[in-house]
């Protein structure tokens, strides 16, 4: 284990995984801190996988400038760092008269947020652009600048490079607390479960337990509680599918139930948006998915969860008081920074860390850029994108691509060699499902499970029955049964 640096970011989802990459531009010594088994956090990795404009957040707030400045920067960034990208732009949708005064509301508020391209649809432009779309419905508003992303393959990204240019990342390390100096309380050192690691800064990106690292410097002025989001995943390539991302007007706590394209082609139709106490419950149920279903039928009356793949539910964290977001140096405690209570963190991850940066700056630290920073990043070669030209050669090259261990997503052996060695590495069955979608078809790995469970311990030279689904305790084999 590491025990010194400059700088240690807690948590590695994607406002803390872009803060590395963007503080991995400077001559310093940083250090990723991450709980879980692999990056992601926990609301990251469970999401729709939007990047918003920042056309519907509050007037003249900083989300909305660090959302909308993210908006304008993620097409050049998903092409450095070799990320699927594609602006699809989001239609909300009105079904009476009443909605379409509040579109006329929505559309201001757009303009004065810098979305100037917000465009009133006719009830014949709605159905033009999306056929499948309710009959009753009378009207919608084009959000041109909303798009979707690989989330996952972006968040590794943003840490592979930040690795690539120096940072070190600690998985599975859990931050108890920050300590500071006694006289002044000016920031010494970082406690985690293995061990101290000595630092002059500390970033509090740890999403949903950040106000517990807040209380352990004695300035915390919030909590936090979750909200779990419900979702579908349906099948690919569906007649209905949208081609837009299909909303219905907002609710008071979150943008609606969402039908989104996704980059690989499946359709998310959810989120729920529900407050709740336990920050780790992830269970389903089939109350909210139904009203989840009827909700999001009310726009495209064909969604089926006869094409439903799996479901699934991520945690966001939710704070109170409600305010902008909070991004700042703490006075009072020299070194310690936060950047909480963001929602929507994919959406404006660069744009924080930008302005994490701008603040490390003020408080006086040394940020002398690097001459031969890496800008650039590739993503593994993916078996199911290649022409049969590629194929072959890639074969020729490494016969383990000629191994076809997912046959719902057409993921081969040699891919999954090459995401345990690449980068933060992959440890678990869900990291490979993650970086991959090994796992994430028809049978949901009912084919594929345990080949790549015997591939993990064969690469990370440990037995079988120590693979886990994704945290320790969920062990995928519990004995050998027979010889």
């Amino acid at each position: 284990m590491k025990n010194e640096a400059d700088i240690v970011i807690v948590g590695a989802g994607a406002i803390g995984s872009a803060i590395a990459r963007e503080l991995s531009r400077y001559d310093l010594d940083v250090i990723l801190v991450e709980r879980n088994e692999d990056i992601g956090g926990y609301a990251s990795k469970c999401n729709s996988a939007t990047l918003c404009s920042g056309h519907d957040a509050p007037l003249n707030s900083l989300e909305t400038r660090l959302t909308s400045a993210s908006n304008r920067a993620y097409e050049e960034i998903c092409k450095k760092l070799d990320v699927s990208y594609k602006r699809t732009g989001m239609i909300y949708v009105a079904h009476n008269e009443e909605e379409l005064v509040r579109l006329r509301a929505i559309k201001k508020k757009a303009i004065l947020n810098g979305e100037y391209n917000a465009e009133t649809l006719s009830k014949e432009k709605v159905h033009e652009l999306e056929p499948s779309i309710n009959p009753d419905i009378v009207g919608g508003l084009l959000i041109p600048n909303e798009a979707i992303v690989d989330v996952m393959e972006l968040l590794l990204a943003f840490v592979e490079n930040a690795m690539d240019n120096g940072v070190t990342l600690m998985l599975e390390t859990k931050v108890t607390g920050i300590n500071t100096d006694p006289v002044d309380h000016h920031v010494v050192s970082v406690s985690t479960d293995k061990g101290d690691i000595k630092c002059k800064f500390v970033i509090n990106a740890a999403a949903i337990y950040a106000d517990a690292l807040a209380k352990s410097v004695g300035f915390c002025d919030y909590y936090n509680y979750p909200r779990t989001g419900q979702f579908y995943v349906l099948d690919k390539n569906l007649p209905y599918a949208p081609k837009h991302i299909v909303v219905p007007l907002p609710t008071p706590i979150s943008r609606g139930r969402l039908l989104t394209p996704s980059i690989e082609g499946n359709l998310l139709v959810g989120p729920s948006a529900d407050n709740m106490t336990d920050r780790e419950d992830t269970k389903t149920d089939k109350e909210t998915l139904d009203s989840i279903l009827k909700d999001c039928r009310k726009m495209i009356p064909a969604i089926s969860p006869m094409d439903s793949v799996t479901q699934f539910c991520g945690v966001r964290p939710a704070i109170y008081p409600k305010t902008d977001w909070r991004i700042r140096a703490i006075d009072g405690c020299k070194g310690y920074i936060e950047a909480v209570g963001i929602n929507q963190g994919i959406s404006g991850a660069p744009g924080v860390a930008k302005y994490v940066a701008e603040i490390l700056d003020d408080e006086g630290l040394e940020m002398i850029e690097k001459k031969n920073w890496i800008s650039e990043r590739k993503a593994i070669r993916r078996f199911a994108k290649m022409t049969e030209e590629e194929r072959d050669a890639v074969i020729r090259e490494n016969p383990k691509f000629g191994n076809i261990i997912c046959r719902c997503e057409t993921v081969s052996e040699g891919e999954i060699i090459e995401a345990i060695h690449k980068g933060p590495g992959a440890r678990s069955v869900d990291a490979i499902k993650r970086r991959l979608r090994a796992g994430m078809g028809r049978c949901q790995g009912g084919f594929c499970g345990p080949r790549v469970v015997e591939i993990l311990a064969r690469e990370l030279n440990v037995s079988p029955e120590e693979i886990c689904k994704n945290e320790k305790g969920s062990e995928m084999l519990a004995r050998e049964n027979r010889k």
